[in-house]
């Protein structure tokens, strides 16, 4: 009898701070009141002009959330503001639509959703998904004015499972602006963007029509440690720039690209990480992969496919191409191009790319710096129509081209000289969506050199001792392949992601068990599908009472020493609540 008290007054405690609000003086009032563990659902319907500024400190254990009751039913139009500052606030269900009445101030407009508040007060690990921004444009004279949909501001904040659709004008969909040096940790993952048109459909118009930029010049040589994964592109035309980087230490995998223009640009910063993503340019004008400024960067089982590099009308271009790896300026500006050193671009595969990997381009007469330290290794090269490997301006320093493979495509190697070597055919063949490895390839075993960081193939299989060239590890038996539309609401994107009841408010479902419950001496963890991983443990006043890290997938947990209650166990994908008597 006593262990079901504990959970009827777990359930009255949860909800207690449970509202459902109706119009906006309701949720104006709600907010007002909201406090950690609190949870505001919005009815179905239309709600225009709201402007909502929130700061609450929610703990881990107990967010605050701010959602629909119906995710998919509440459409916010008009002029809509969401500003969230404090921690641990989730905002999620929500679709934003029609816009009118916004407001310019100085050639800007206010973002949608911000992640400080009115008093300019950051928020830390706080969440948005489930959101979809459905053209929420401003008006046609306003396209000039910068209109950027998200901004990031704060450590440890999340957007997942959005959908991102129909942006025009100036500005950036996803903005993290990094005034300061302090590191972000941000994670943006499993959204959708699509179908962005620039301003004049001039695709070398107006900067800063981007997807994603994270970070800015004046901050560009601090590490902001974000990461970008599992993100669909699709239709996608705005600058050359899809993704900017403007920081260092930041990781961009498993991200799909299709139909586009531009390229996935490292513009400033350093030591960044770029893998185990796909680009389908469909020969679009303006097309490339991955673009490198900086230094210490390592680009790797990336699978490329064609890239057109000449602008709209024919004329070339300097910044797109496969990979494109920029000359630097002499005493760079924060702002302008510093030189590639010290990076490495290995185990990449680049099919039917008018021009593959290009080395020393120059957008303009002031970058004469060549790259420095530059290993391009391992990588493979399939019908290029211009070059498979064009070297403009000669590398320095221990700067070494190895293992690279090309099948009729011509190029700026010698064949034969550190294992670089063309073939006449059999190094890939076609597949139900992109080039696979095929036996007998000349890309099977061919790697050469050391490179640790090569652990896995772009398909998640592991590499061999014997490593292949190119993105894939023959027979490795990955299972990661590229996104594609059907994907949408299903694994990434809007509706992708169920929205969570008040007592279940942990984003993937429970893969975990726990037993036996109630328990007085141990309680043992158990996982089928992986190691179990950290585990934190909380009381229901949200205090962390233990913390470990399990490398098994069964484990004992002496909670002897507990008092009675209602505990919440969490791990990274999971969550369960338990009684101790």
């Amino acid at each position: 009898m006593k262990n079901y008290l504990y959970l009827l007054v777990l359930f009255f405690i949860i909800n207690a701070n449970s509202q459902v609000v109706s119009n906006n003086t309701e949720l104006q009032n709600a907010i007002s009141n909201a406090q950690a563990g609190t949870t505001i659902e919005l009815t179905d319907g239309t709600w225009t002009d709201i402007q909502i500024s929130i700061n609450v400190n929610g703990t881990d254990s107990q967010p605050c959330i701010i959602k629909a009751q119906n995710p998919g039913s509440v459409f916010f139009e008009g002029r809509c503001n969401i500003s969230i500052g404090g921690s641990y606030i989730i905002l999620e269900g929500i679709v934003f639509q029609n816009a009118s009445g916004l407001i310019s101030s100085g050639g800007d407009i206010e973002p949608i959703i911000e992640f400080r508040d009115t008093s300019n007060d950051e928020c830390e690990n706080c969440h948005v998904r489930n959101i979809k921004i459905d053209s929420y444009n401003a008006s046609v004279s306003q396209d000039e004015d910068v209109f950027k949909w998200i901004t990031m501001y704060g450590q440890n904040n999340e957007v997942s499972y959005c959908s991102f659709i129909g942006k025009n004008g100036v500005g950036s969909v996803i903005n993290d602006n990094r005034s300061s040096t302090t590191p972000d940790y941000t994670k943006i993952h499993h959204n959708y963007f699509a179908d962005r048109v620039p301003v004049d459909n001039d695709i070398n118009g107006f900067n800063d029509q981007d997807a994603l930029r994270i970070g800015s010049s004046s901050t560009s040589l601090s590490n902001s440690f974000t990461e970008v994964y599992n993100n669909f592109f699709n239709n996608w035309s705005g600058e050359v720039e899809i993704i900017s980087n403007k920081s260092g230490s930041n990781k961009y995998y498993n991200n799909t690209f299709r139909d586009y223009q531009g390229t996935l640009t490292l513009r400033h910063g350093n030591n960044c990480e770029v893998y185990n993503n796909y680009f389908f340019a469909e020969n679009n004008s303006f097309s490339g992969g991955i673009r490198v400024i900086g230094e210490d960067h390592k680009i790797y089982n990336n699978y490329i496919e064609g890239v057109n590099h000449r602008k709209p009308g024919g004329a070339g271009s300097n910044a797109t191409g496969g990979i494109n790896i920029s000359n630097g300026k002499p005493g760079s500006a924060l702002n302008e191009y510093y030189q590639v050193k010290n990076t490495q671009i290995t185990n990449n595969t680049l099919v039917n790319c008018d021009l593959a990997i290009r080395v020393g381009t120059t957008v303009n007469s002031s970058l004469t710096l060549a790259p420095e330290n530059l290993v391009v290794a391992n990588n493979i090269m399939l019908n290029s129509s211009d070059s498979a490997f064009e070297e403009i301006t000669t590398p320095t320093g221990t700067s070494v081209y190895q293992g690279n493979i090309t099948q009729n495509g011509s190029w700026d190697l010698t064949n034969g000289v550190n294992s670089n070597q063309t073939v006449g055919s059999g190094l890939l063949t076609s597949g139900s969506d992109f080039y696979r490895l095929v036996t007998g390839s000349a890309a099977i075993d061919a790697g050469v050199g050391t490179y640790s960081f090569v652990t896995k193939d772009i398909l998640g299989g592991n590499r061999e001792v014997d490593f292949d060239a190119g993105a894939e590890e023959f027979g490795a038996s990955g299972t990661v392949g590229p996104y594609d539309f059907a994907n949408v609401g299903q694994t990434l994107g809007f509706g992708a992601l169920n929205a969570l009841s008040v007592s279940d408010n942990i984003i993937k479902e429970n893969t975990i068990k726990i037993y036996p419950i109630p328990s007085s001496d141990e309680l043992v963890i158990s996982t089928s599908n992986s190691l179990i991983g950290a585990v934190k443990i909380f009381n229901i006043l949200g205090e962390l009472v233990l913390k470990t890290d399990v490398k098994l997938n069964r484990t004992k947990v002496d909670v002897s020493t507990f008092p009675s209650g209602v505990y919440l166990l969490k791990t990274e994908n999971a969550s369960n609540r338990f009684v101790v008597k």
